[in-house]
């Protein structure tokens, strides 16, 4: 951490500082929380970000804050604005970061402002207001608030009540200790085997075992989640290897259990294939329609106007988050069950439950995507086909063959398809050339649903043609607005001032249409 006696020296010291660091501007009269600074400058998910006092950036914003802190140096004495014309209304943070904030954000680099809740930031002008502010510092418990942030606002019932009441404390125990996320979901990942492995012994005490072995790889599910935001260390990786593991766990599991149920003389592997599927289902349906609701502000639906209303009512909001049977009540579930019952039991209240919950959440989000009158942008598009996951086939019959336009006519192939392969593994005989031509006609049907962009009906737009990769027309409805896509987050280390980053960041590329990141 190194003093500046003005905006020139500043300038002078920021230019010195390597082009991979992360660089922090703090007003030397700042009063606030620890976990205020924390949240505004060593938030690795955003190029730029500012509290009252302080600002910071990662070394893709680096050059616009020097360019407008020596803006800055050349407007001092001059009475010249420090932002440009048209950056709208000062900011009431009159400081010099931010002052550069304003700045940073006119010039088009966006500035994350946190939301502080009750922490306090600020930079008080006289002596009583720094007594007031001081006053508001010690007034507020900064950990608590640390340890609240932590948890999700948003999660399940079981979740909730029954884990996250000590997860968190388990949390800042590893934080403390300098354990990382990536770390405690590897460790919940081997939990989870040792569960699966204690379940194919067969034997009740396995069984008692592996309930109370996966309700502990749940906490510490819960506990790796919780460190990143504790400890602020998001990553891309991180979030990659949560979701991974999390499907390796529970499938793993479900195996475990048909080993010992046949080592007891009890063939339930039918039913093991069939929760992996229904699971595998569930879980693409819900990356499917959270891609294509990612640019969507708002849901004007019926049905979202009716799940507004439910959240008045506080029971329902905790029966509904019941019902869709999330992670931690069927997890829940399983464990007992498995200590209790036996697998044929426990995969049979699987199956039940999971699929109740699908036909609940599909009824709900197709009601939503029907009447919904929300705008959405070529990302979603984009999107739906990569997770299409089309191979060369169908994208060889795509090239050559295209589907007549309309809403249905993308699902209505692809749903044809599935049914006839599930069917010619069903019912065709063993080795038979029937399954084979039932798969060459899927390659087909597939192919004719991803002939044309997954977007419903379009018309053509008054500008030119698009050249983005799905060569469509874009929305006349959609707006053009740059966007940004982060191909890394990386790690910040403890210091405030600067911060070491190593992640490689996409650009936006113009075409004609809009932006587009490759």
């Amino acid at each position: 951490m190194t003093a500046a006696a003005d905006a020139d020296q500043a300038a002078e010291l920021l230019a010195t500082v390597p082009a991979d660091q992360r660089v922090a501007l703090v007003d030397p009269r700042f009063v606030g929380h620890a976990h205020a600074l924390r949240l505004g400058l060593t938030d690795p998910r955003f190029d730029a970000a500012a509290v009252p006092g302080a600002l910071t950036a990662r070394p893709a914003a680096r050059s616009a804050l020097l360019r407008a802190l020596r803006r800055a140096a050349e407007a001092v004495g001059t009475g010249s604005p420090l932002a440009p014309p048209g950056a709208g209304t000062v900011a009431e943070d009159r400081t010099v970061p931010g002052r550069l904030a304003v700045a940073l954000d006119a010039e088009g680099t966006p500035v994350h402002r946190p939301e502080l809740g009750s922490l306090t930031a600020a930079v008080p002008a006289g002596p009583e207001e720094r007594a007031a502010a001081q006053t508001s510092v010690a007034a507020v418990d900064d950990e608590a608030v640390r340890l609240r942030s932590a948890v999700k606002a948003h999660d399940g019932f079981f979740t909730t009540f029954f884990i996250s009441p000590y997860s968190r404390y388990i949390a800042r125990w590893c934080a403390r200790r300098g354990l990382t996320p990536n770390q405690v979901t590897t460790a919940s990942l081997v939990t989870a085997l040792i569960a699966a492995g204690s379940a194919a012994t067969g034997t009740r005490g396995g069984y008692v075992a592996a309930g109370v072995l996966l309700l502990l790889s749940f906490v510490l599910d819960c506990t790796d989640g919780q460190l990143a935001r504790y400890s602020l260390q998001y990553s891309t990786m991180g979030a990659w290897l949560d979701a991974t593991f999390d499907r390796a766990k529970e499938y793993a599991y479900y195996a475990g259990l048909a080993l010992g149920a046949a080592r007891g003389g009890d063939d339930v592997w039918v039913l093991a294939l069939g929760a992996m599927v229904l699971q595998a289902c569930r879980h693409v349906v819900d990356f499917s329609f959270n891609e294509a609701n990612h640019d969507a502000v708002s849901n004007t639906s019926p049905t979202a106007a009716l799940s507004d209303r439910l959240d008045s009512v506080g029971w329902t909001v905790w029966a509904r988050r019941m019902i869709v049977l999330p992670i931690g009540e069927r997890w829940a579930m399983i464990a007992v069950l498995t200590a209790l019952t036996t697998p044929r039991i426990v995969f049979y209240a699987l199956l039940v439950g999971c699929a109740l919950a699908a036909c609940y959440t599909t009824a709900g989000r197709l009601l939503r995507s029907l009447t919904r009158k929300a705008r959405r942008t070529d990302r979603a598009m984009r999107a739906l086909a990569d997770l299409a996951d089309s191979g060369p086939l169908a994208q060889a019959v795509a090239a050559v063959l295209r589907r007549p336009r309309g809403g249905y006519t993308a699902p209505l192939p692809a749903l044809v398809g599935g049914a006839l392969m599930v069917a010619a593994a069903l019912f065709a005989p063993f080795g038979g050339w029937l399954t084979v031509g039932a798969a060459l006609l899927y390659a087909v049907l597939a192919g004719l649903a991803v002939s044309r962009p997954l977007g419903g009906w379009y018309r053509r737009p008054s500008g030119p043609r698009s050249t983005a990769r799905s060569s469509c027309w874009r929305p006349a409805a959609t707006p053009r607005t740059p966007f940004r896509r982060r191909s890394g987050w990386s790690r910040p280390s403890p210091t405030i001032t600067t911060t070491r980053c190593t992640a490689s960041e996409a650009v936006p590329v113009p075409h004609r249409g809009g932006w587009c990141a490759r």
